[in-house]
């Protein structure tokens, strides 16, 4: 299933950038309440060979994770180096490629030697976190399970409807765009309430005010109309007719004088539903 994805999320005050990334089918899964640490750069950026761990002297309780370069090497290999220099979690990434990938190991003592959570991402995903890594000494990402994160290597559980729908709305848009989305209802979300709510009012009393209006029209052959039911007589080309909002028609002269002469409560000739005359 190429859909399965975590989030890759980087946050800082106003700027939130996301990249999908696949979650391994070797190590634990990421956790659902998500995992955030300190991203450094693997060296070597393959991992091909132990790599550099963490800063010395750092709290023992941030996470770091590492970030690796594919190829070389088998994908086992790079994520077993980044736990033993002791990273939290992994991150490898393309090379020339956006192309995600399940990563996989068919070595029996690599699957149980992983500890740690690895997910693949694409090319573009890395250049733009190297690009901040250059311009910040530290910077904090997030790995983001989606509410309905489904990773079929830990579980086999089908979609549902339901959660085919959700997880359609996470491939058209990314955490950021819905963490903004989110916030934007969070704030204006019982302003927009009321303004709909008030232009369907507005919208069905204007339809039932016209609905209750006696309009005008004029006859012409092949009208669906075809005998006045207060002179008795047929309608000819060119008649002026009314319609009363109950949809029956009559000629404009005799449902005038027939309103006219009715008392207060006016009402139809045929159905007798009331008529409300304009004043």
């Amino acid at each position: 299933m190429a859909e399965v994805f975590v989030y890759v999320v980087y946050k800082q005050n106003s700027t939130c950038i996301d990249f999908r990334a696949l979650s391994a089918c070797l190590g634990p899964p990421v956790p659902r309440e998500g995992l955030r640490g300190y991203l450094i750069e693997a060296a070597p950026a393959n991992a091909c060979h132990p790599i550099r761990g963490p800063p010395a002297g750092s709290n023992s309780s941030a996470a770091f994770i590492a970030l690796i370069s594919r190829h070389d090497c088998p994908l086992g290999v790079k994520i077993l180096h980044a736990q033993q220099a002791g990273y939290q979690a992994a991150i490898v990434h393309n090379v020339n490629s956006e192309k995600l990938v399940t990563m996989v190991t068919n070595v029996e003592e690599i699957r149980q030697k992983v500890g740690i959570p690895s997910v693949f991402t694409g090319e573009s995903a890395a250049k733009q976190l190297r690009r901040v890594m250059d311009s910040e000494k530290v910077i904090h990402i997030t790995l983001v399970v989606p509410e309905q994160y489904h990773n079929p290597c830990w579980d086999n559980a089908k979609f549902s409807i339901g959660d085919t729908a959700r997880h359609y709305w996470d491939l058209q848009f990314g955490y950021c765009s819905k963490h903004m989305i989110s916030l934007f209802i969070q704030e204006f979300g019982m302003a927009i309430g009321t303004i709909v709510c008030t232009l369907l009012v507005v919208g069905c009393m204007r339809w039932c005010r016209k609905r209750q209006k006696i309009t005008m029209s004029t006859f012409k052959t092949g009208d669906k109309y075809v005998t006045c039911v207060i002179c008795m007589a047929e309608y000819e080309e060119g008649d002026q007719l009314k319609i009363l909002p109950c949809s029956h028609v009559y000629h404009g002269t005799c449902i005038d004088s027939w309103l006219l002469i009715q008392p207060q409560c006016k009402t139809c000739p045929i159905c007798k539903q009331q008529v409300t005359v304009a004043r």
